[in-house]
Order: C-alpha cells, then sequence, then structure tokens
C-alpha cells in the first residue's frame, strides 16, 4: 500500500504542475464564465429572460422602407407598419422606382423595400427587397403584421363586428406538458454529459499512457521497478490521474454552478423552454460520479499498457490508436441508442461494460432507470474492469521494461503466452 501511495503521490504532483494542466484548467473556466455571462448580454438589461416573441422588435433608428401598394390592396399598411417596427421609417413608394430603391439599397443596407401585389389566388402578394439576408426589417414580423391587418379589413367589410375580429385573430394560449422524466434541460445537460465523460475518460485516461511512456523514456521507470512491483506502479498512477481528473472537474462543476446561479436570469429560456439545474438531482449526480469513476477505471488500465509498449513519447499516438478507436465507437454507440426510441437497445447498451459509462448519465437524468437496470450495469461494469485490470498488469508487467520498437498488440500476448 505504501508503495502504490508513493507513486500516486509522484504522479500527481508531477501532473498538477504541468504546464497543460494550468492552462487547460484556466481556459476552461475562462469558458465557464463566458458562457453563463453570455444570456445576461444577449438579453441586454441585466437578463430579463425574456423570450424572442415578447421582445420588441427593433432595427437600426436610420432605418428607411419604401411601402409600394399602388393599388391599395391592404389599407393602412403603412401605419400598422410603423406601431410594430417604430425604428422603421415607412415612406410611400411608386412601382417605377422601385429600381432606385433597389441601388439605394446597395449602397446603404438601412435602406429596404415592400412590394404589395396580386397574387395567384388573389390574395396580396407580400415582396420585401432589402441589400442582403442579414438586412432590412425582418420578414417575419413584416408578413405577420400585414396578414392580420388584411384579415381584420377583409372582416371589417364583411360586416363582422370588431369584437369577433379580435377574437379571430387572437392566439389560443397552449403549453406543453410532458408526463415523462425528460425535459430540455434534463436533454441538455445529459447530451452534456455525455460529451464530457468522453473527453474526460479520453484526456485522463491518455494522460496515465503519457505519464507511462514519459518514465520509460526518462529511464525512471527503471528506478522505480526496482524499489516495486510493476502493478503497484500500474495502479498508484492510474488512481493519480483519476484523483487529479476528480479535482479538476469538481473545480468546473463547483464554478459552473456559482456563475449559473449568479450570471444566469432566473427565467432565462432558449426557444421559449427553461434551463435549470434543478433537472440534476443530487441521486443523479452521484451515480455520475460512479460511472465516471468506473469508466475511467476501465480505459485507463488499457491505455496504460499502450504507453508501457513504447519507448519514446513520441510512438504513443500511434500505440493508442486501437484503444481511441475503442472509446471513440462506444461513445458514438451511446449517443446514437439515446436518441432512439427503443428502450430494448438502450438496455443492451446500458449493460456492455465498455459503452455504459457514456449512456447511463443520460438516461438518469431523461428517463427512470429500473434500478435492477443499473445494478446490472455497474456489477458488469466492474467485472469488465477486474477483468481488463488483471490482463492489463499482466502486459503492462511484462512490456514495461522492453525498449526498442514498439510492441505491438501480437507481440503482446506472445510475451504473456
Amino acid at each position: 500500500m505504501k508503495e502504490i501511495l508513493a507513486v500516486f503521490r509522484f504522479t500527481f504532483k508531477d501532473n498538477i504542475r504541468k504546464k497543460a494542466f494550468i492552462i487547460t484548467t484556466v481556459l476552461v473556466l475562462a469558458l465557464i464564465v463566458a458562457a453563463c455571462a453570455l444570456p445576461s448580454l444577449l438579453n441586454g438589461k441585466g437578463g430579463d429572460g425574456a423570450s424572442e416573441s415578447d421582445t420588441p422588435i427593433t432595427v437600426d433608428k436610420s432605418a428607411v422602407c419604401y411601402l409600394i401598394d399602388p393599388d391599395g390592396r391592404i389599407p393602412g399598411a403603412k401605419e400598422a407598419l410603423a406601431a410594430a417596427l417604430p425604428s422603421v421609417e415607412f415612406r410611400d413608394g411608386k412601382p417605377a422606382e422601385l429600381d432606385g430603391y433597389k441601388q439605394a439599397m446597395l449602397d446603404d443596407k438601412n435602406t429596404s423595400a415592400i412590394e404589395i401585389t396580386a397574387g395567384e389566388s388573389g390574395l396580396p402578394y407580400i415582396r420585401l427587397y432589402t441589400a442582403d439576408f442579414m438586412s432590412g426589417p425582418p420578414s417575419s414580423a413584416i408578413s405577420e403584421t400585414l396578414r392580420a391587418l388584411y384579415v381584420s379589413n377583409t372582416l371589417s367589410q364583411a360586416g363582422v363586428s370588431p369584437e369577433v375580429t379580435q377574437i379571430a385573430l387572437s392566439d389560443l394560449p397552449a403549453e406543453q406538458v410532458a408526463v415523462g422524466k425528460m425535459d430540455f434541460s434534463g436533454y441538455v445537460l445529459g447530451v452534456i454529459l455525455v460529451v464530457i465523460m468522453f473527453f474526460a475518460v479520453y484526456y485522463y485516461g491518455y494522460g496515465v499512457a503519457m505519464s507511462v511512456a514519459s518514465e520509460k523514456t526518462s529511464r525512471v521507470m527503471e528506478t522505480l521497478v526496482v524499489s516495486t512491483k510493476p502493478s503497484r506502479i500500474l495502479l498508484g498512477k492510474c488512481l493519480a490521474m483519476g484523483a487529479l481528473g476528480l479535482c479538476q472537474l469538481g473545480i468546473f462543476g463547483l464554478v459552473g454552478v456559482v456563475c449559473f446561479q449568479l450570471m444566469v436570469p432566473a427565467d432565462f429560456t432558449i426557444g421559449g423552454m427553461p434551463l435549470a439545474i434543478s433537472s440534476f438531482p443530487l441521486s443523479s449526480g452521484l451515480l455520475v460520479l460512479v460511472y465516471f469513476i468506473l469508466g475511467y477505471a476501465l480505459y485507463a488500465m488499457i491505455n496504460s499498457v499502450c504507453g508501457a509498449t513504447v519507448s519514446r513519447a513520441e510512438d504513443l499516438n500511434s500505440a493508442m490508436m486501437p484503444a481511441m478507436l475503442l472509446s471513440a465507437i462506444c461513445f458514438y454507440a451511446a449517443y446514437m441508442v439515446v436518441l432512439m426510441p427503443d428502450s430494448g437497445i438502450k438496455r443492451i447498451v446500458t449493460y456492455i461494460p465498455f459503452t455504459s459509462p457514456f449512456i447511463m448519465p443520460f438516461r438518469l437524468l431523461n428517463e427512470t432507470v429500473p434500478a435492477a437496470d443499473i445494478l446490472i450495469s455497474v456489477v458488469l461494469l466492474l467485472a469488465g474492469i477486474v477483468l481488463v485490470s488483471f490482463l492489463s498488469i499482466r502486459l503492462y508487467s511484462l512490456s514495461v521494461l522492453h525498449y526498442g520498437s514498439r510492441l505491438k498488440l501480437r507481440d503482446l500476448f506472445r510475451l504473456k503466452a
């Protein structure tokens, strides 16, 4: 145990002082703060959380729009548009001067024109001219304003009372109520956790392999092997990188929660759907932590063997290719399965040790996962870790002092034999 702790302390201190670790931590923290500050910046007033439909539509105060409606197909169009878009100056336009308006648009993007003509069905046809697709007043606001005005005028001419007209033009309030566990916040957090799980397992597993390869290159490994068994070196390094990963992710999570609570408006929505941390209960968080630890342990053991097969750190990427392909395939398999409605496929992927760490964070946040599925998944994952660890320790012990050309997979099994 003392030997494992000695390797643990050495590896932990060595990696926490590296510039790559410090720079990565600072950059990710800066991105977290910037992401949490973005909603308030977009809302403009410190974050009132208003949805797009509740926010007045405005454009540049110098914007000018020419309204061309020579036949008067929509009476009162100019006044209605001015009320809907108070920042735009609407002027009466003439069909003969449309080419001049187009040239003015090319010279000044704040210039636009609306032409109302007869459509094939006899209804007014609205055409908006702008300098490009990014300039001019919003076409949706113009279309909705003129549609409501045209319907109101038509009903009024038919003798319909203003009260009935107002009812006919009113939007019916609607609300979507999900009876299942999945909501927008849980879905977003679930996808984010799946991606974080993959990069964390890959990044910290790669750290184990890099640590082994670097010490082989510097001949430090020879000193370590003399003083302790290779299996204890392997366990110490895996535990150290895992602890380092938990510390770093813990800092990210703590800063993320604090910034979210302090900087993101309470009623902030994305596309009208709220985003809240309440979708991430403590029980799910603890289970996600368990799956991270177990998933890291599984892949770290595999990556450590990759580091022991090379004599130079430059050869590590090619040596790690099989482990990288395995983790990538399992990640994409889990990511695709979470989007499928078939619960049977999800259950199968949940039971596979190599894919369960990637799929379970999403399922825990968005589904009511049976306790039996969680128990079976954890047991199988533990069994997979024990089996992979036994094989990895054996291969690591045989290859850690090998120097020269990089050992290939078939060579490792020959050494085992």
